[in-house]
């Protein structure tokens, strides 16, 4: 009975997942890699040295593997000159674990996908819009099927800086730790203080409302009120850009993935604005899975061979 172990070394976790002949997790390490206070993120050889130190650890922490499939994600995201170093020390693990019996290759954002799909399955092999919304990405596209596997075209997205850098940016200039999203979530409290986001038909923008939210702190206005904008400013700026995606696809199933998707604000001003109102079926990934994991490209192999 064969288990299915995917692997992903993104930008921000080392991350292991290995389910069992019944799709069930059986071993899951997620492993946040360390930021120093004040940073931004990391340099791409100092997350390289961390995934190194601690892939090996978790692999040896697993313990052998028999008769299991491997599959790793290999880039960013599923287009031609997609590329980040960190995403090889995964790919350079799975290549020995696999001994030449092959693996599966999926882009970060296509795991992603398939880990809200674990946990939404009655999307499979039906067309969705998905909007994968994190720290390093805000994107949406339109997910179709290809033997089994996810087709993607790229619906629109963000100008400049993602969601999820415009709320790190937000949070570090207030000097909380990084990544930032946990710990505005933590503190923020309703107020009418609004943060405004440009929107034009599938795209958007967040250079602008990081700039108010900077002032806003230099000028000394109580971060609570700020934390809860930003969020709120996020959630009205996805809602926006999905709303015009499905009146211009007639798509209106709708999987929203990412980091940044795991914030409760941004999770109940979506489904007011849309899945309640009925102009969407919205489908989140549970918040422990929308953020950097192996648990999708472990799904994909898993259904790959049992559907």
């Amino acid at each position: 009975m064969s288990k299915y172990l995917g692997i992903d070394t993104s930008n921000y976790r080392t991350s292991v997942c290995l389910l069992d002949e019944a799709g069930c997790i059986e071993f899951e390490r997620r492993q946040l890699l360390y930021v120093p206070q004040g940073k931004l993120g990391l340099r791409q050889q100092e997350a390289v040295f961390q995934h190194l130190k601690s892939l090996g650890a978790i692999l040896e922490e697993l313990g052998p593997l028999f008769d299991t499939r491997f599959g790793v994600t290999d880039k960013p995201r599923p287009v031609e000159g997609s590329y980040m170093p960190c995403f090889l020390v995964g790919e350079s693990f799975t290549r020995a674990l696999a001994a030449g019996q092959g693996y599966l290759c999926l882009s970060h954002q296509e795991n992603h996908i398939w880990a809200g799909l674990s946990e939404n399955p009655d999307l499979i092999k039906k067309p969705f819009i998905a909007g994968h919304i994190s720290g390093g990405t805000t994107e949406f596209v339109l997910v179709s099927w290809e033997n089994k596997m996810l087709k993607i075209k790229e619906l629109g997205g963000t100008t400049d800086i993602s969601a999820g850098q415009f709320l790190d940016r937000v949070g570090v200039a207030m000097g909380l730790p990084f990544p930032a999203g946990v710990y505005l979530e933590e503190m923020a409290k309703p107020s009418e203080l609004r943060l405004g986001v440009k929107v034009i038909e599938s795209s958007l923008s967040y250079s602008g409302p990081e700039t108010k939210a900077k002032e806003l702190i230099q000028k000394g206005i109580d971060g609570r009120y700020i934390a809860y904008a930003a969020f709120l400013a996020v959630a009205k700026s996805v809602g926006r850009v999905l709303t015009n995606l499905i009146a211009a696809t007639k798509v209106t199933d709708v999987l929203l993935v990412g980091g940044v998707m795991a914030n409760g604000i941004i999770r109940e001003r979506l489904k007011q604005d849309l899945h309640h109102s009925s102009l969407a079926k919205l489908c989140f990934a549970s918040p422990k899975a929308s953020g950097d994991n192996a648990l999708g490209v472990a799904t994909a192999i898993y259904w790959g061979e049992n559907s």
